[in-house]
């Protein structure tokens, strides 16, 4: 075992190599240090949650590291620890005991733990993919409550393996650029038919790709009814347009709403504890607030339109400048999402780009 300080809080943990990605299943409690981005932004969510968070539960909860520190850091009432492995609820009894915190440590099923008792907001950060807990959670779930989840198996939904994803999610990815904003839109979808199964509904909170993991927070509600789900098909470089299911390479069914909750993303604030990453990746989320699904990279108009790319700020402001709205993306590094149309996009990127432009160029006025 080693000590660790993540955030508020001072962990032991099983002292095993570290790597970028998921890491590495073992016989040990799971600690993963590339997760801290997901347990910073858990941490500034919840303390402006839109409902209030009296009971947590940490689902999946290993070393009890995400539990520790919402309960360091948003100042929970109360906070549950759930594991099946007798060794993590030992050592998340020895992490607490580290970090003065008296909680309930259960060894046991997360299905059954949230059947006994109704939480405020439930989190799920399995090892793997994170459907074997999604019919209990929202079956589970009360009305106006939260439940976090963590999907590692980017792969799947972002369209590496499109056939696991339909058996997985019952839904088609896509290999893309835009993958990533893809599988995590799959992934609210498939929340949200497991809701309305139940007669609710979800409102997401706060949702983003980053690392190698798709996290979303959402809202239970009352209904079940939303004109937020749909297919798309792509038609051009970043552009997609609704389609039917069974239109020829049609994608998802998919969540097409909004990927966050504006009102409370505006609320949001880095805390004393948030890493640099964390800070950073919360002010690109923050401005793609109530931008429309999807984006265009630079990448792919270069090759669209035979020129060279400008620099991404420029190509940018050059869309602000006659009128859209445009930022980057946290999804992609040259992806940049706006409200303009293509003719307008293309026209604006060559214009920009250092190779020069044809005559006709100019954005229109």
């Amino acid at each position: 075992m080693v000590a660790v300080s993540e955030g508020a809080a001072n962990l032991l943990v099983p002292d095993v190599p570290r790597r970028k990605g998921p890491g590495t299943a073992g016989p040990w409690p799971f600690y993963n240090p590339t997760m801290a981005v997901n347990r910073d932004l858990s941490a500034i969510v919840l303390a402006k949650w839109p409902r209030p968070v009296g009971s947590i539960l940490d689902g999946l909860a290993a070393t009890g590291a995400w539990g520790i520190r919402m309960a360091l850091e948003v100042g929970a009432g109360r906070v549950v620890f759930n594991d099946r492995s007798r060794d993590a609820t030992r050592l998340i009894r020895e992490n607490l005991r580290r970090n003065h915190l008296i909680a309930d440590v259960r060894t046991g099923d997360l299905a059954e733990n949230m059947v006994e008792r109704g939480y405020d907001f439930v989190d799920i950060d399995p090892f793997g993919p994170p459907t074997p807990f999604l019919d209990a959670a929202f079956g589970a779930a009360r009305e106006s409550s939260g439940i976090g989840i963590t999907a590692t198996d980017t792969a799947v939904l972002c369209g590496t393996y499109p056939k696991a994803c339909e058996k997985r999610y019952a839904a088609r990815p896509l290999r893309s650029a835009q993958g990533a904003e893809i599988g995590l839109r799959i992934l609210l979808g498939y929340c949200h038919r497991l809701a309305v199964a139940g007669g609710r509904q979800i409102r997401p909170i706060l949702s983003f790709s980053a690392e190698h993991f798709l996290r979303v927070h959402v809202l239970v509600e009352s209904g079940s009814a939303s004109d937020s789900m749909g297919h798309v098909v792509r038609v051009d470089a970043g552009r997609f347009i609704v389609a039917s299911g069974a239109d020829r390479g049609a994608i998802g069914p998919l969540w097409l709403g909004p990927l966050e909750d504006s009102g409370v993303m505006r609320r949001l604030e880095p805390s004393a504890w948030s890493s640099v990453a964390s800070a950073r990746l919360l002010s690109l989320l923050k401005a793609e607030r109530e931008m429309p699904p999807f984006f265009v990279t630079t990448d792919e108009l270069a090759a669209g339109e035979r020129h060279s790319p400008p620099k991404l700020d420029r190509f940018i402001e050059g869309l602000r400048g006659i009128g859209y709205r445009a930022t980057r993306t946290h999804f992609h590094p040259r992806g940049v999402k706006t409200d303009a149309p293509q003719e307008d996009t293309a026209r604006v990127f060559r214009d920009l780009s250092p190779s020069g432009s044809t005559d006709d160029s100019r954005p229109a006025s």
